[in-house]
Formats: structure tokens, C-alpha cells, sequence
């Protein structure tokens, strides 16, 4: 017999509730065997043995252990190989492989046992509480990783199944505001053929009736284009490209200079304003839609004044400012200016409260955040966070 092992019983610290951890141990002395065996059974362990390599790649198939114990040497073949083929990649199922030797005993041989997938080795001659120990210090590591698969696995699941769930509101978003446009449309022009046909014929109430209808079809009309808006953002297909974000702003300012209700306003663009990777329409919309907030929310005794600058950090993130001079935000509310559909102010301030969600959701797609700091009466600085193109001197 090659090594002297001590029977003494070893108290078991697996639960009685599950079953017991199933060990396959390997070598090919049937001394030592048995003796590994009686050390495994008091410590609570189903235990199967084997005395060669053929014997062990059945067993490992039939009982599907936690964990294999495997001498280095056996007649039919070499251990580490034999471990190199139970954890090969093309196994449907990979055991913890704790590799034992009473002859190679150096670094080297170790270093070779784990090179080849072994999850520790051992030489011998053992303590029995050192193996047992040992054994059940793998079957935790082997317990964890099992968790973590399972918890990886549900993961996955609950991200698909989101993400179907999304796909689904945002198909079914879009197909209901494409449906309600239509009778939209009918009802708009009828009333617009009845407004025609009655005009010097209804009293002053019913003109301030009429007047109503025409103003909420409007507002369903301008809720639905919103609702579709909001629903094609980030859907896949959109291809990102390098944009210059000087241009951007360019852009929706330009959009403002061509309506003759906007306000005036003057806007400082930082020349070294960088070129990002994105998708140049919606950028542009970002812009529009927070110069638009900026005028919306205008302090009505000052000209509306926006900065726009960006900033890198060390990390190299870029991070885009735009600075308004406007009434602010409460703190309790910088959070559900984000929220679609959530509006602040009354009627006398234009907009269904979609503008901000939308930008948003634009700045998540291309990867980023979209946040506000302000204080009430002083004005609002929006903070978006982009990545920056790898090479700037490159335009869209």
C-alpha cells in the first residue's frame, strides 16, 4: 500500500435534505481505493469507485459526479489526460476534478495537473480531514458556479423576454398612433368643411365650442405624432456614424430662425465642441428639443441666453452641457421631466411633455445619460454623455 491513511471518522456537515454530493474516486490501488472511499462515506459522500481511465469515462457518464477524484498514473493511460478529456470543452457536462498523486510530487507536475482543467491537487501522503476539507471547499467553488450559471441563465431569459415585451409595446405604439391618424385626419377636415359651411351662422358660445374641438383634435394630432416619436426611438436597424455635433446644433437652430414665432435667443456654441458617433437626425433632435425647453421655459424679463459645451473625462467619455438662463426646476421634479407625457406647467405653456423622454431615450441608444441640474430661478443645464469619435478630424 503507498500511503498510510487514518480511518478515524469525520463528522458530516451535509444536509440530511439534500442528497449527498456524489464523488468518483479513481486509482487504480485497491488499498488506497478503499480507503478513500471509507474516508468519503463517513464524511457523508455517495461514493463510486473506479480503477482505470475506461472505467472512470463510463461511470462519469452513468452517476454524473460533483466531483472526480483522479490519481495522476493508471494502467490504461495518463490522469492529466484523462482530466484534460472530463473538462474538454466538447462535454456536455464539466466535473470538478481534484487531481491526487503519491509520485508526482513537484511544482511542476502540479503545475502540468492544472494546466490541463484540474480545479486542485493533492500529494500524497493526505490527511483525511485535509481531503475531506478540500473536497468540500471544490464542491462549494462547484456550487457557486452552478448558482451563478443558473442565475446567468434566468438573466438572459428575463432580458429576452423584456426585450420581446418591448419590441412588442413599441410595435404596438406605433401601430396604433399609424391607425388613429386616419379617423384623425377625417374628423379634422370635416370639421373643417363644417367650420366652411357655418361660419356668421353660430352664436358666440357655439363658435367657442367650435373652437375647442378644433383646438383638442389639434393636440390629439400633435399627441399621436409624439406617441409615434417616442416609439421609433432606438428601435434596431438605425446605423450610427461619425457626427459633428457643431453641425447638430447648427441644425436645430436653424429650424428656430425659420419659424417667425419663435423668441429670440442667443446661443455661444464652444468651437471645440467634438464630433461623436451616433445617428446625426436624432442628435439634431436632442438639440432642437432642449433649445425648445430652453424657450418654453423662459424667464420673461431677460433675453434667453444658451451655452453649449462639451467636456472629456479621463476615461475619455465625452459629456455635452447645454445651459439655459430659464425659471429652473425644482429639485423634486428633475427626475419626472424625463417621464413621457409628464408635464409641469398648465396649458399656458405649449407641448405634451414627450419632448424630454424622447431625448432621453436617444441619449440611452447611443449608450449614454441624460440628466438636469438646476435650481429654481437660476436656469437649467442639461448633461449628456456621448462617445466621442475615435477620430475627430472625421466628419458625417
Amino acid at each position: 500500500m503507498r500511503i498510510s491513511l487514518n480511518l478515524r471518522v469525520i463528522k458530516t456537515n451535509v444536509s440530511t435534505s439534500t442528497p449527498a454530493p456524489i464523488i468518483l474516486n479513481v486509482d487504480d490501488d485497491e488499498g488506497v481505493r478503499y480507503a478513500r472511499h471509507r474516508i468519503l462515506s463517513l464524511a457523508g459522500f455517495q461514493v463510486f469507485d473506479a480503477s482505470n481511465a475506461a472505467e472512470t469515462v463510463v461511470l462519469a457518464e452513468e452517476k454524473q459526479p460533483d466531483l472526480v477524484l483522479l490519481d495522476v498514473h493508471l494502467p490504461d493511460g495518463s490522469g492529466i489526460e484523462l482530466c484534460r478529456k472530463l473538462k474538454g470543452p466538447e462535454k456536455t457536462a464539466s466535473w470538478m476534478v481534484l487531481q491526487i498523486s503519491a509520485s508526482a510530487l513537484t511544482a511542476s507536475h502540479a503545475k502540468e495537473s492544472l494546466d490541463a482543467g484540474a480545479d486542485g491537487y493533492l500529494m500524497e501522503p493526505v490527511d483525511p480531514d485535509v481531503l475531506v476539507a478540500t473536497v468540500r471547499s471544490l464542491l462549494r467553488l462547484r456550487q457557486a458556479e452552478q448558482a451563478l450559471v443558473s442565475t446567468n441563465q434566468k438573466l438572459e431569459n428575463v432580458n429576452s423576454e423584456l426585450k420581446r415585451s418591448n419590441q412588442d409595446l413599441e410595435q404596438f405604439a406605433f401601430a396604433a398612433s399609424h391607425d388613429l391618424q386616419e379617423p384623425l385626419r377625417n374628423i379634422s377636415v370635416f370639421l373643417a368643411l363644417l367650420d366652411e359651411e357655418l361660419a356668421g351662422t353660430l352664436t358666440e358660445r357655439q363658435n367657442e365650442y367650435f373652437t375647442r374641438v378644433l383646438q383638442g383634435a389639434g393636440r390629439m394630432g400633435a399627441l399621436i405624432q409624439d406617441l409615434l416619436a417616442y416609439s421609433q426611438v432606438g428601435r434596431e436597424g438605425r446605423q450610427h456614424s461619425i457626427v459633428d455635433l457643431r453641425e447638430s446644433v447648427a441644425e436645430a437652430v436653424q429650424t428656430f430662425h425659420q419659424s417667425a414665432s419663435a423668441p429670440d435667443f442667443s446661443i455661444e456654441v464652444a468651437p471645440d465642441l467634438p464630433a461623436v458617433v451616433g445617428d446625426s437626425t436624432h442628435l439634431v433632435s436632442v438639440f432642437h428639443n432642449l433649445i425648445s425647453n430652453a424657450l418654453k421655459y423662459r424667464r420673461p424679463d431677460v433675453e434667453t441666453a444658451v451655452r453649449i459645451w462639451g467636456e472629456r473625462s479621463p476615461g475619455g467619455e465625452l459629456t455635452v452641457s447645454v445651459q439655459d438662463n430659464g425659471i429652473g426646476i425644482a429639485p423634486a421634479y428633475q427626475q419626472q421631466i424625463f417621464e413621457p407625457f409628464k408635464r409641469l406647467h398648465g396649458s399656458e405653456i405649449p407641448g405634451n411633455g414627450i419632448g424630454l423622454a424622447v431625448c432621453r431615450r436617444i441619449i440611452q441608444s447611443h449608450g449614454g445619460q441624460l440628466w438636469v441640474e438646476s435650481e429654481l430661478g437660476s436656469g437649467s443645464t442639461f448633461r449628456l454623455t456621448l462617445r466621442p469619435a475615435a477620430n475627430p478630424s472625421q466628419r458625417a
